[in-house]
């Protein structure tokens, strides 16, 4: 059973359009592994899943005007880890989609079916290996704590630490290949900070201690690995913890014509005299000698398009 449940949440069908993300049913998925883990209802109505993914979707998800909760909520039916009631009775759109509105009148519940939420219940590290699973796909490891905290609470506290394993792929419709489990390749990280000089791109810290080691830098994709992003130095970044952390949260993003630093407007907002906001409109400080080594356009377009807070 265990083995069949790991691979249910592995093969979430994940909506796929021009490589962008779509961490809805992730995201869910989590949402209803705490409420398991935390003692609440298996079944909750419509309005308190819409209420709690938005919040989840404007946190996590990428950028998007409208978060749509009622697709992950209607259609992860077909994935077997989630139980609607009535759904004879909600009209169904053409292409599939229902209306909120409609599930809310008809009063519609949505949760793990019994039996997961019996096992999960009854198997706690059962339900945090499946979380862990689930955010290691879907999330860069920045993030990883956060979104853990946000589904689970203080059972986030419970997790060990992702997998670096190496050369670890599951076949799975999940991002439509069989990479979303690849395991983090430790050349990388090498490659990019001999790339960069060992200093970070942004605002040229570095410090060797010990000999032969750079404390606080980091290789960070610019395509996240857990979305199929290369481990090639044109898809990595050489990036302090600090930059490291602020670029996949999208705080800011580099212009593929200029590799200038954008900053999010929101952030420009909120903070217009920073050690941050002062970087807007910048270049990076260090470029790639070698044309070929240089951010490829692709990635960053990519980055700006399912990542940055524009």
């Amino acid at each position: 059973m265990t083995k069949a449940l790991l691979q249910q949440f592995d093969s979430l069908n994940v909506w796929q359009r021009n490589d962008s993300r779509a961490p809805h049913k992730p995201l869910l998925a989590l949402w209803a592994i705490g409420q398991c883990l935390q003692g609440g209802s298996r079944l909750a109505e419509y309005g308190v899943i819409h209420d709690a993914m938005v919040g989840l979707l404007r946190s996590f998800g990428p950028p998007r005007k409208n978060d749509k909760p009622q697709e992950p909520f209607w259609r992860m039916q077909k994935d077997r880890v989630w139980e609607v009631t009535r759904a004879e009775e909600v009209p169904v759109q053409a292409n599939g989609s229902v209306s909120p509105a409609n599930l809310r009148r008809l009063n519609v519940l949505g949760g793990l079916p019994a039996a997961l939420y019996d096992a999960f219940r009854h198997d706690r590290a059962l339900a945090l290996t499946i979380a862990q699973r689930l955010v290691d796909a879907h999330f860069p490891a920045t993030m990883r704590s956060a979104v853990l905290e946000a589904t689970l609470g203080d059972h986030a506290a419970d997790m060990g630490e992702p997998s670096t394993a190496q050369d670890t792929y599951v076949h799975s419709p999940l991002l439509g290949s069989a990479v979303a489990r690849r395991g983090r390749s430790p050349v990388f990280r090498r490659l990019v900070l001999e790339t960069y000089a060992h200093q970070c791109a942004v605002c040229n810290y570095s410090f060797e201690f010990p000999a032969g080691h750079w404390p606080a830098l980091e290789a960070a994709h610019i395509k996240w690995h857990s979305h199929r992003g290369p481990d090639h130095s044109t898809n990595g970044l050489s990036l302090c913890v600090l930059h490291h952390e602020l670029f996949d949260w999208g705080i800011f993003t580099i212009e593929p014509d200029t590799l200038n630093i954008r900053i999010s407007g929101t952030i420009l907002e909120q903070a217009s005299d920073s050690p941050v906001t002062s970087l807007h409109g910048k270049p990076i400080q260090v470029i790639p000698k070698s044309g070929s080594d240089r951010p490829a356009t692709q990635f960053l377009k990519w980055h700006h398009r399912n990542v940055f807070r524009a």
